[in-house]
């Protein structure tokens, strides 16, 4: 709250105190104008600590730092004129509200100062039409000044009063002008280094001391209570402006001034301020004084403000119906890339598909109906789980959770979805988190069918690990395998065609490779269903057996029984022998078993040749 602000509070209490002092009608006149004349300074130059601290924040560009640095300026020369009519009272022994010269002097030096240094604040960059915008909305703010202006100078209180009236409220009406240059300056500029809590504050203040000093020595103000507060209530209340400033920059909402730009807003309630007050002042003056010069001035403005607000009107139906030619251009253009981007999205290749953090199926593009099958309306609403491979199912979940759980997250996997002829179809996919893109809100999800990639990898995977004529496992397979056991205990069991050359030579190659095949069948049937089969290399194989030797030996007896019936091979019954080796022992020493095995095979290879 503003009223715990260790600033503002005082100065609430204060303001409060003096109002009070007045309102009551304590003290006589004499001391009533010495207590005007000992708060005014005091606040001149509590205004002077207070725009010190804002000019020292860090940060600040340098122009709006030169700006508050002159309101400090101000507020010291303020100062200078406040206490030279304080002494001026103290040794004059006045009883009426009389303005010293140098008090005046010092007022006008210090509004001039502060209008200097906003005529060269840097201004926003505008167009053709900003630029006769902002002219017309700066005349019909100047209008509305002008014609206060005019009617403070055309008072008659103000000519009865003669110089004693004149001057005082010549110098009100200089201050009215004033404001107006500086509230065109940075109301209507789009630059301003006040944000509007400091602003509203130093409005009020000037337009308070515009009228008071026109109101000052002339028979519209009697007595010294109301001179005296028309006097202090501006000086205490623009006290508050850099202590707002301060609190609205410290607070993050005063960047605009930290930065020195404006809201960027293409209107401003300003200039209508302006037509109101001319308005308000015409009525105010047919009133009090009746069909005068005054009045008919006053007309006279407010006419010229209305044809400057049609003017503006004018222009600003015609900036509109620009925009709408723009604005329908727009959304031709839109309509057009959304028809083209619907179009692509119907003959994608790919799905698409939008999935909310909760795993249901919110939009999906036609290519699912070519992909997987089905229709689009059979997918919406759907869980994603429910449409996959219960084997893919935890995979899956775990690369979503993590997608789910984060904006802008991304993964990517491969899965399975059931075709409608239940086939089993492969995607690869690709999923990010959009949820915070408006009109998304969700999990896009591109998905592109790979199902002949993945049967084609697969393929070439086993073409490398596999024999092209047998299709048992290659020797790099094979001895893979033997690495991949570590130091476990296997058997290995190594096998050698009797008389295959002899066959090939005889019989032709056709012949061989049939034979070939047929010992392949063989060796698979006698082995187990972890055992790998491979072929060596032309009539070489091999069997490795992860349960020992002794289960080696017994696929050996049972290969052995196999061979005995002879094998039909183009029209001739062959019988084919074989030489079997069986080595055992730790799968690291690989060399030494196979080694071994090769041993044992000749030495089998051998009997047979001594029994033949």
């Amino acid at each position: 709250m503003l009223w715990r602000d260790r600033v503002l509070g005082p100065l609430a209490l204060v303001t409060a105190a003096v109002c009070g002092f007045y309102a009551l009608g304590l003290g006589t006149d004499r001391e009533r104008i010495l207590l005007c004349w000992v708060v005014v300074p005091l606040a001149d130059l509590s205004f002077f600590a207070l725009a010190r601290q804002v000019w020292r924040t860090p940060g600040l560009p340098r122009a709006t730092r030169r700006f508050w640095r002159s309101m400090g300026a101000a507020g010291l020369i303020f100062a200078t004129g406040d206490l030279t009519q304080l002494v001026h009272e103290l040794t004059g022994g006045l009883r009426e509200f009389v303005l010293h010269p140098v008090q005046i002097v010092c007022a006008v030096g210090g509004v001039l100062l502060v209008c200097a240094v906003a005529l060269f604040h840097p201004n926003q960059k505008w167009s053709r039409g900003g630029r006769i915008r902002v002219a017309l909305d700066a005349a019909m703010v100047n209008t509305g000044a002008g014609v206060l202006v005019w009617c403070l100078l055309t008072r008659h209180s103000v000519v009865e009063a003669g110089p004693d009236g004149y001057y005082p409220a010549l110098f009100g009406c200089g201050v009215a002008l004033c404001s107006a240059f500086l509230a065109v300056r940075f109301g209507l500029s789009g630059v301003s280094p006040l944000v509007m809590p400091a602003a509203v504050p130093i409005i009020v203040s000037a337009g308070t001391q515009a009228l008071g000093n026109a109101l000052l020595s002339t028979a519209s103000v009697d007595g010294v209570v109301v001179p005296a507060l028309l006097v202090i209530i501006p000086c205490l209340f623009i006290v508050a402006a850099p202590r707002l400033q301060t609190l609205e920059m410290r607070a993050g909402r005063g960047e605009q001034a930290r930065r020195g730009t404006g809201s960027g807003r293409r209107y401003s309630w300003l200039p209508y301020l302006g037509t109101a007050l001319c308005a308000a002042i015409l009525v105010a003056v047919l009133l009090a004084e009746g069909l005068g010069l005054t009045a008919w001035g006053a007309l006279v403005g407010l006419l010229l403000n209305v044809a400057l607000v049609v003017a503006r009107q004018l222009l600003a139906l015609a900036e509109n119906n620009t925009l709408l030619d723009r604005l329908d251009e727009s959304l031709a253009e839109i309509r057009h890339r959304e028809r083209r981007q619907e179009a692509l999205l119907r003959h994608a290749s790919d799905i698409t598909a939008i999935v909310s953090t909760a795993g249901i199926v919110g939009y999906m593009n036609p290519a699912v109906e070519r992909i997987v099958g089905g229709t689009v309306d059979e997918y919406l609403g759907q869980p994603m789980l429910e449409l996959i491979h219960l084997g893919d199912v935890p995979r899956v979940a775990a690369e979503m959770a993590e997608v789910y759980a984060t904006p802008g997250t991304k993964a990517t996997f491969e899965m399975r979805v059931r075709h409608e002829d239940d086939s089993w179809r492969w995607l690869s996919v690709v999923a990010v988190n959009l949820v915070e893109e408006r009109g998304i809100g969700g999990v896009v999800i591109n998905a592109r069918d790979m199902t002949e990639e993945r049967e084609l990898r697969e393929r070439l995977r086993f073409q490398a690990g596999h024999d092209a004529l047998t299709g048992l496992a290659n020797r790099r397979l094979f001895t893979d395998r033997i690495r991949a056991a570590g130091t476990a205990e296997v058997a290995v069991l190594l096998v050698d065609l009797n008389g295959f050359k002899q066959i090939n030579d005889t019989y032709g190659h056709a012949a061989g490779d049939a034979v070939l095949r047929y010992v392949a069948q063989r060796l698979l049937a006698g082995a187990g269903p972890d055992d790998l089969v491979a072929r060596l290399g032309g009539d070489e194989f091999a069997v490795l057996v992860e349960d020992g030797a002794d289960e080696a030996d017994r696929i050996a007896g049972r290969f052995h029984a196999a061979l005995i019936e002879p094998v039909e091979v183009g029209g001739h019954r062959l019988v084919v022998g074989a030489s079997v080796g069986v080595a055992s022992g730790p799968a690291d020493r690989q060399d030494s078993l196979l080694h071994n095995a090769d041993l044992r095979m000749y030495a089998d290879k051998q009997r047979s040749r001594e029994l033949a």
